[in-house]
């Protein structure tokens, strides 16, 4: 086995943190630094292509009690070009001690906003937080955020956040212990409303391994995690 491949199965495991001179407890997010995971969505109904998902991470930040990760997400159509105008980005805090992942939706919010149109939004609103400690049957606290652009305003809610089970999947990435999240999303705002439910699978580590989507009740689209570098 290569020094490389090595140190790339010790960080899947968790144990980045020897590397960096400490301990600390893993959570539902990736590793390390430079870390790059690849998903493609698909319809259900008919295999239809949606689109090529890549997340990479830029950089983590050691402050003390826990590290700050910045990350971006980019979307490509079937021929390979870009969606968006950017990449969508993304800031995630992992307490050391507990492994806790709390993430920003608002941000998220006004990052996606000019990936799509262009224009600066502000966002504000609570974290999501994913407890390294969830367990079957627990609830998540609700959360709540909100975008402006101008004098328009975009809001999200999700509710009814449940641990559902621990589910071991296998994806085309290799076979994953996970534990499987529900939750009810409604996102409001002029030209754009939308009533859905995300069934998503977590894997220590790596993050989502696959992500759900249901409109109505009815399975429309999924998301499966394809390659982790």
């Amino acid at each position: 086995m290569s020094f490389n491949r090595f140190i790339r199965e010790l960080c899947l495991l968790g144990f980045f943190a020897l590397c960096r001179g400490g301990i600390w407890a893993q959570g539902y997010f990736p590793g390390h630094q430079d870390f790059i995971l690849e998903y493609v969505r698909k319809d259900v109904a008919d295999g239809g292509f949606r689109w090529r998902h890549v997340v990479r991470i830029n950089s983590m930040t050691d402050n003390g009690a826990y590290i700050r990760y910045t990350s971006e997400s980019s979307f490509t159509g079937r021929n390979g070009k870009p969606l968006y105008r950017s990449a969508v980005n993304e800031t995630a805090i992992v307490e050391k001690v507990s492994g806790n992942v709390s993430m920003d939706v608002a941000d998220v919010m006004a990052s996606y906003i000019k990936a799509r149109t262009g224009l600066k939004a502000k966002g504000s609103g609570v974290l999501s937080t994913l407890p390294a400690d969830m367990q079957p049957g627990d609830t998540l606290p609700a959360v709540s955020a909100q975008a402006k652009v101008g004098p328009l305003t975009y809001t999200v809610l999700i509710s009814e956040r449940k641990v559902l089970r621990n589910e071991t999947i296998d994806v085309p990435a290799g076979r994953f212990d996970c534990i499987v999240i529900s939750e009810h999303k409604v996102e409001s705002g002029p030209g754009h409303n939308r009533d859905i439910t995300n069934i998503t699978w977590y894997s220590k580590g790596v993050g989502y391994v696959r992500h759900d989507t249901y409109v109505k009740g009815k399975l429309e689209t999924s998301e499966i995690l394809q390659s982790v570098h």
